[in-house]
């Protein structure tokens, strides 16, 4: 069991004000949902998601701001801007991976509510009304999806996506929204922007080592890569694992097996940015002396390039189909989610360079590998984002941590470039 989050914590080197209060926000938002390894559980359209909501919406309205919601459960903080036909909009997510860190997602949040407090004290308005935003299951957790929130207030999601949706107890997604008091309609219609978004920033943790080896607190991401979640399922006959005969047998975890080992290799035959990844697995029945009849598993692909993308789901499709080849499993491959990638445009990248200028900080260019709601925001409207230093890059672990210090950088630059834009 680690004690690596609470320990390290209780470490750091507090500077001012802010970063005392964001320490405390943090620790705060930790206690919702935290786990026996001091990781985090909050899954989303659940409790503790909703219970972390909540707290944000306190500190939200604490400074004056103008709270709503929409149909997906998604939550904006307004603070009034000198120009209200349009806003600022900053923010990221809540829930997590099961026994994830404290920090994917969370340091978006609170950096963009400590923007919107820092000018609350000093009396300032920025050009536009600047939204703080609070999307919900970004981490696809209850649905093997992802950007679920986010892709609704954009409109992104159909009838016949969400009527594949299961969660991990089976329960369909009316089940889940009744639950969350959300319903389909309302979800599938989610209000959208409220006014046109002139810029919509994020600060996410790095999920990688390069800023630590360059000993740099932040970074400028130059775009996204796409992702993609593939549904793949081997179809055997389930049998006496002491009476079948080998030769006979139609083992559908053997062939998944040979899916899933033999997968990294079609990944870098599409190109060096691609990757691909089978973390959950499903085999039925799942008794130890009976042969699998069935396995489900869900396929993680991405790439930066739409076309390289392409090329990738199709090569996923056929890598399951070609397993199966002359044996009596059948396999069932359907593409439930598919993100397109996002580049970040030059003038955004030069104007963020100049905050880090001013700022004293020395810009970096990064590409990101995984997916944010900046993706489903910026296939219609301009994009930022900053990476903030990732100890040791480990995330999705109890042991993820970044160091207040990186995220207060992260709070100054950002400001600037709101406030300069």
């Amino acid at each position: 069991m680690t004690r690596y989050f609470l320990d390290r914590m209780k470490a750091e080197q507090l500077e001012d004000a802010s970063g005392h209060r964001l320490h405390e926000q943090f620790m705060t938002i930790a206690e919702i949902g935290m786990t026996k390894n001091q990781g985090s559980r909050r899954m989303g359209y659940s409790k503790e998601e909703e219970a972390a909501k909540q707290q944000v919406i306190k500190w939200m309205e604490e400074i004056g701001m103008t709270v709503r919601r929409d149909g997906a459960g998604n939550v904006f903080g307004r603070y009034p801007g000198q120009n209200d036909s349009k806003v600022f909009m900053a923010g990221s997510h809540l829930d997590t991976v099961p026994d994830g860190g404290h920090f994917d997602g969370v340091a978006g949040v609170l950096t963009a509510l400590e923007i919107a407090t820092l000018w609350h004290e000093a009396g300032y308005k920025p050009k536009y009304s600047y939204e703080v935003a609070v999307f919900s299951d970004e981490e696809g957790s209850r649905f093997n999806s992802g950007l679920t929130g986010s892709r609704a207030f954009m409109g992104m999601l159909t009838e016949g996506e969400v009527d594949k949706y299961k969660d991990p107890s089976g329960q369909d997604f009316d089940a889940v929204m009744d639950a969350a008091g959300l319903d389909r309609t309302h979800f599938l219609d989610a209000e959208g922007p409220d006014y046109p978004i002139e810029m919509y920033a994020e600060v996410h943790i790095e999920q990688a080592r390069q800023l630590e080896e360059k000993n740099l607190p932040l970074g400028i991401v130059s775009g996204i890569a796409g992702a993609t979640r593939t549904s793949v399922v081997f179809h055997g006959e389930a049998g006496h694992a002491g009476s079948t005969p080998m030769p006979g047998r139609q083992d559908a975890l053997v062939k998944a097996s040979e899916f899933i080992s033999t997968l990294p290799q079609v990944a870098q035959g599409i190109s060096e940015t691609a990757v691909a990844t089978v973390g959950k697995i499903n085999v039925e029945p799942g008794g130890v002396n009976v042969i699998p009849g069935e396995v489900s598993l869900v396929v993680d692909a991405r790439d930066i390039d739409v076309e390289l993308q392409s090329a990738l789901i199709d090569a996923v499709r056929n890598h399951a189909e070609r397993t199966v080849e002359g044996s009596n499993v059948t396999v069932d491959v359907d593409l439930t989610t598919r993100i397109m990638p996002i580049p970040i445009q030059p003038e955004v990248i030069e104007k963020m360079e100049q905050s880090f200028e001013r700022k004293g900080l020395s810009p970096v260019h990064l590409p990101s590998g995984a997916g944010h709601d900046a993706m489903a925001i910026g296939t219609r409207h301009p994009i930022t984002m900053l990476f903030v230093r990732s100890i040791a890059g480990i995330s999705h672990n109890p042991a993820e941590f970044t160091h207040i210090a990186d995220i207060q950088q992260g709070v100054r630059v950002l400001q600037d470039f709101f406030e300069n834009y």
